[in-house]
């Protein structure tokens, strides 16, 4: 009789065992209803994963858009042009990129302004010498 309680402990913690490993969401359900949310599970899972990697694309494509347009800054701003071309040499920072484009725009501004106030000051000339020579 010891020999049978002590196989039947066994069995029962075995059995008990194997109840609670199955109980994972991707067991069998037992009802209709919970057959029908076990089918629809799979395709909504694949919305997400569609999803997610739709997201993810378009986060990569941003990056990429984002990286272009410093790297095409760098290539045309003359102040960040880099001298030094050897390997190793440390890229220029967005943030110094971004601060050397504002510099060089106000550069410009500046260049623009003088030569403004230039074209007007030979226009005034122009004008002085025609009435001059009339």
């Amino acid at each position: 009789p010891a020999l049978f309680m002590e196989n039947t402990r066994k069995g029962s913690i075995v059995s008990r065992a194997n109840s609670i490993g199955s109980t994972s969401a991707s067991s069998v359900p037992n009802t209709d209803d919970e057959d029908s949310d076990y089918h629809q599970e799979p395709y909504k899972e694949s919305y997400k994963d569609r999803r997610r990697r739709a997201h993810t694309q378009a986060e990569q494509k941003r990056r990429d858009a984002i990286k272009k347009g410093y790297d095409d800054l760098q290539a045309i701003v003359p102040t960040c042009e880099q001298q030094d071309f050897s390997i190793g040499s440390p890229k220029l920072s967005k943030a110094i990129v971004l601060q050397k484009t504002i510099d060089y725009i106000q550069f410009l501004h500046k260049e623009k302004k003088k030569q403004e106030e230039e074209v007007s000051t030979l226009r005034k000339d122009v004008m002085a010498l025609k009435i001059m020579k009339v």
